[in-house]
């Protein structure tokens, strides 16, 4: 599908391209009218955001092609746009396990991510989590000749905004919870070599411009890692949950012990979850999971394949 992607490595490139390259380079019958457009991306919601590079789309209102910019870092920069009204979004691009679908549509525009490579028995798609995304959308960003006003849906819900000045400023919002596990007075640690994880009833994309999850539930994947002699953890990214079909969110604890014996415990945390007091913070907390010794099992470590030893445990408090 077709784009048009400018790529800003240094500012002083940025601002020399911004002012020389969109200059009718496109075929139109009649070269529109351009206007300088500053934007500025506004962190003092998300402080500790460090992305490595910003994409910045705008979606044309009377053209299928949309303009996008990539910029270096946190920071955007001057670029030049045809006078008219656009709608508009913005993330980071350099987030990790995302890919996105019809690009050329802003309502459309679908971030999703990767495929883990395998089913499990939850009988949902078994994805990679995402990286931690910031963004925003606007709708109706209006470039005219007395300046630029859009309608701010992201800090102030319809109110429309303005600048004389042709200076754009993108609130920038975390688009990816964040989830936390922590298992507490494990019985047994000593006896694990490997332990990973995975938790079902999860979105696996995300509509940035209407902030809409994807349609099905999914099961995301994550490390395990010990943290102490009777302590471990992890902690993984997602879009959170699925508006509808609603799934519930169980738990997998895969434990690999040292004779190579496979083992898997499920916990229902979908309380956990749905109670979170943030919803973009969630903790997952279980305590007193006691490590057995079942008899059989296999050597290696694959979430996929046979010969796991499932285990129901109920969550203590």
């Amino acid at each position: 599908m077709a784009v048009r992607s400018i790529r800003f490595l240094l500012p002083a490139v940025a601002f020399v391209l911004s002012l020389t390259a969109l200059s009718c380079v496109y075929d139109y019958e009649d070269c529109p009218d351009e206007l300088p457009l500053l934007i500025v991306s506004d962190w003092h919601k998300s402080p500790k955001a460090r992305p490595g590079g910003m994409a910045y789309i705008f979606f044309p209102e009377t053209d299928s092609i949309p303009w996008r910019f990539d910029f270096i870092g946190p920071s955007a920069g001057k670029v030049v746009l045809p006078v008219g009204t656009y709608n508009f979004l913005s993330f980071n691009d350099d987030a990790s396990n995302v890919l996105f679908a019809e690009e050329a549509t802003y309502v459309g525009y679908e971030i999703y991510t990767a495929s883990a490579g395998s089913d499990y028995d939850s009988g949902e798609k078994v994805l990679r989590p995402p990286g931690m995304m910031w963004g925003c959308a606007y709708d109706k960003v209006q470039l005219q000749y007395d300046g630029v006003n859009w309608v701010d849906n992201d800090s102030v819900p319809g109110t429309t905004m303005m600048s004389a000045d042709f200076i754009l400023a993108a609130m920038q919002m975390p688009l990816t919870a964040h989830y936390t596990l922590r298992i507490e007075d494990i019985e047994n640690l000593s006896e694990v070599s490997s332990m990973s994880a995975c938790l079902s009833g999860l979105a696996g994309s995300l509509f940035p411009a209407t902030g809409n999850k994807g349609r099905y539930p999914s099961t995301l994947t994550f490390k395990v890692s010990r943290l102490g002699s009777e302590l471990a953890g992890g902690d993984f990214y997602t879009f959170g949950i699925p508006a509808a079909p609603s799934a519930v969110n169980t738990l997998s604890i895969f434990v690999v012990r040292n004779d190579g014996r496979h083992l898997r415990y499920k916990f229902d945390v979908t309380e956990q979850v749905r109670s979170a007091a943030d919803p973009m913070e969630v903790l997952l907390l279980l305590r007193g999971l006691s490590i057995d010794s079942p008899e059989g099992g296999s050597a290696g470590f694959d979430i996929t394949v046979d010969g796991w030893e499932t285990i129901e445990v109920n969550i203590k408090d």
